[in-house]
Parts: C-alpha cells; sequence; structure tokens
C-alpha cells in the first residue's frame, strides 16, 4: 500500500512510483508508434487514407468509461471488504487474547492471586496459536510459505509439522486453539459458562479467514476482463483514424492522451482485484499481521525485547 503526503498537488501530478502508469507505459508507446503510423500515411498519401467519423467513438467512449467505472467500482469493492475483513481481524484478537488472560484461571476462589506457571504458559501457548492462525493466513492468502513465522512462534513444536503438511494451515491452527479451549475447560481452568465466549471469537475468526478465501478464489469473471481489454485496445487502435483529419499533425499527442485514461482505468481495476497479493496498492498484511502479534503480545504482558518491529514504509510502500 502506497503511504505518502498528499499535499503537494504537483508532486501528485508528476507522480511516476506506485501509479499505472509503471505498467501502461509499453502500452501507451504501442498506441503512440501506430498513431504516428496512421498520421503519416494519411498525409503522404491522402488519396488511400482512411478515415472515420467521430460519431462512433463518442458513443463507444461514453459507453466504454461507464463500463470502465463499473468495473473499478467493483474491483474496489473486494479491495474494502478485504481491509473491513482485517480490521475486523484486528478486533478479534484482541478481544481473544484478553479472554484468555482473564478467563482462563486457576486461582478462583483462593488466597494467592497468581495463577501458576502452567496457567500462564498455557495462556501464552494460546496467544503464540493466534499469531500463527494470522500468519498463516496471510501466507495463504499471498501464495507464500509460513513455516519460517510458524516455527518463530512456536519453536520446537512436534504438532506443528503435522499443521503445516495440511491443505489449509489456518484451519488446523484454528483446531488446535479450539482443542486448548476444551483442554483448559477439562483441566477446570476456564468455566463451562465461558467456553462459548473463546468459541465465538474463534469461529469469528474462522468466518474472517472465510470472506478472504472467498475473495481470493472468486476473481473478477475471466470473460469481462477479456471484454474490458479487448474493447480498450481496439478503441484506441482505431482511434488515429476518426482523428487525423481534424487534429492533424497533433493526431498522436491527442491519441495518446485519451489512451492514458482509458489504459490507466483498466490497469487500476485489475491491480486492486486481488487486494490480498504484493503490488504496490494492494493491503499492507505484513503490517497489520505484525501490528496484531505486537498487541497480544503486550497483552500478554511480554516484556519489549519480544515484541516484533513495527513495519515501516520502504520507499512510501508497506507490503
Amino acid at each position: 500500500m502506497i503511504v505518502t503526503e498528499k499535499d503537494s498537488w504537483l508532486g501528485m501530478i508528476f507522480a511516476v512510483h506506485g501509479t499505472t502508469m509503471e505498467s501502461i507505459w509499453p502500452r501507451m508507446a504501442v498506441v503512440f508508434f501506430w498513431s504516428v503510423l496512421i498520421t503519416t500515411s494519411a498525409f503522404l498519401f491522402p488519396d488511400h487514407a482512411y478515415t472515420l467519423t467521430m460519431a462512433p467513438f463518442t458513443v463507444v467512449g461514453l459507453a466504454l468509461a461507464i463500463f470502465l467505472g463499473f468495473r473499478n467500482t467493483a474491483s474496489y469493492d473486494r479491495y474494502w471488504e478485504g481491509r473491513k475483513l482485517w480490521g475486523c481481524m484486528v478486533n478479534v484478537c484482541r478481544s481473544f487474547t484478553m479472554q484468555i488472560n482473564t478467563l482462563i484461571d486457576d486461582t478462583v476462589g483462593e488466597n494467592n492471586p497468581q495463577p501458576s506457571d502452567e496457567v500462564q504458559q498455557q495462556r501464552l501457548h494460546m496467544v503464540r496459536l493466534v499469531i500463527c492462525h494470522i500468519h498463516a493466513l496471510r501466507h495463504r492468502l499471498r501464495e507464500t510459505d509460513p513455516a519460517a513465522d510458524l516455527e518463530e512462534q512456536l519453536p520446537g513444536d512436534q504438532q506443528l509439522h503435522h499443521d503445516l503438511a495440511q491443505d489449509n494451515v489456518p484451519a488446523a491452527i484454528a483446531d488446535r486453539i479450539s482443542r486448548q479451549i476444551n483442554s483448559a475447560w477439562r483441566s477446570g481452568r476456564l468455566d463451562a459458562y465461558h467456553v462459548p465466549l473463546l468459541h465465538s471469537c474463534l469461529t469469528e475468526m474462522m468466518g474472517i479467514q472465510g470472506g478472504c478465501e472467498r475473495i481470493k478464489s472468486t476473481p473478477i469473471p475471466f470473460t469481462y476482463s477479456v471484454l474490458t481489454h479487448r474493447t480498450v485496445f481496439l478503441y484506441c487502435m482505431a482511434l488515429p483514424c476518426g482523428l487525423h483529419d481534424t487534429v492533424g499533425m497533433l493526431t498522436p499527442l491527442v491519441v495518446t492522451l485519451v489512451a492514458y485514461f482509458f489504459l490507466g482505468l483498466d490497469a487500476v481495476g485489475d491491480e486492486i482485484e486481488q487486494p490480498f497479493m504484493l503490488d504496490d496498492n494492494d493491503l499492507p498484511l505484513l503490517q497489520l499481521t505484525t501490528m496484531i502479534e505486537r498487541n497480544v503480545l503486550q497483552l500478554s504482558g511480554r516484556p519489549d525485547e519480544e515484541l516484533p518491529e513495527p513495519i515501516q514504509p520502504v520507499d512510501h510502500i508497506l507490503i
């Protein structure tokens, strides 16, 4: 995700890094040189020049702009829904950690207010599993290997190798959290009335995971994207034939400006269609999961030296 100040108007006008210009300039170059070829041919061989009126371009251009607007709206809806899901994940993980730290106890009714070391270890282990779940979900959405991050949270854990072998690693870790909740209840460290509270948080986490997986696995229909790309391409390539009689030698410049608008809108829709990947404008999942990890460890009373460093933008980009 691009993180930069927007107080410089000229800076926004001439920005290149993180914009669609980085991806569409080769296409704009093709359109420009094609326009040069058509315009030059029309002036050198006027008797053989093929001219179109602007009427079809006006109608098609208006329809194409509306079509691209609808497509970009659909892409942004996916992007914004992904961000809302991860915002919910932040809140659920904080609430889940507070419930783990307060509801799992073995000092109820005793004079000693301090829980045993075994209970404190169980609490920390469950919190570590929550952290593993969000890191595993990030890796699943980005199609990367979660092994290193999970082994850092649970060093020497034998069960972890079995979890990593599963098709759905976050679901396997959620199953371990559920078993830990039931274990705490059976051992008398968790009241039966509090079991549904912890399971409701876990259920909500799984619901968020399902929502993210739905966005990930259901892109905008392929035929819809092909129609958009093809229409934009044909429009830009045919436009010089409708302009060279009226615009003259400025035809390549005018066509390139129009192409920038349509190609740019087309590229924006492509870039934000899958919000969980590693494009410059995608969601900063690493920053979000690291923030969650810091929050839940601090809530669990871990010292600062055990906390990961916050993720900072590199060249104005958060990943």
